[in-house]
């Protein structure tokens, strides 16, 4: 069978866009991270660092994502030219259950930040 050479290219493009969505989410979590670090200098449970901690997190959570987007991205190659392509799996559930976990962690921090 012949393989549409034009196809193929539209969906490796599509698959490297797709990296750039995951790359884009990643720096900006990280660039996230160091802003709240920099602007952010009232701990608000004395002798915890919970800014340091929070920072530290929303950054970890940015280089999780851009290996996440990484990996998805060289085994969408491979399977874009195996023709064996499949859906996304635990990937993008493990990368949300991240994002709910730093979104409560951030609540928390805001509720605490102004109770004081």
């Amino acid at each position: 069978m012949a393989v549409d050479q034009d196809s193929r290219a539209r969906t490796h493009l599509a698959n490297e866009r797709t990296f750039l969505a995951w790359f884009r989410t990643g720096i900006t979590l990280v660039a996230l991270g160091l802003a709240a670090a920099q602007f952010l200098s009232r701990d608000v449970v004395p002798g915890v660092p919970v800014v340091r901690m929070l920072s530290t997190l929303v950054i970890g959570a940015g280089a999780f994502v851009v290996v996440v987007g990484l990996w998805r991205y060289r085994t969408g190659s491979r399977r874009i030219n195996a023709e064996a392509f499949e859906a996304a799996g635990p990937s993008v559930v493990i990368t949300a259950t991240v994002a709910l976990v730093i979104a409560g962690v951030a609540v928390v921090f805001v509720w605490l930040l102004h109770a004081g």
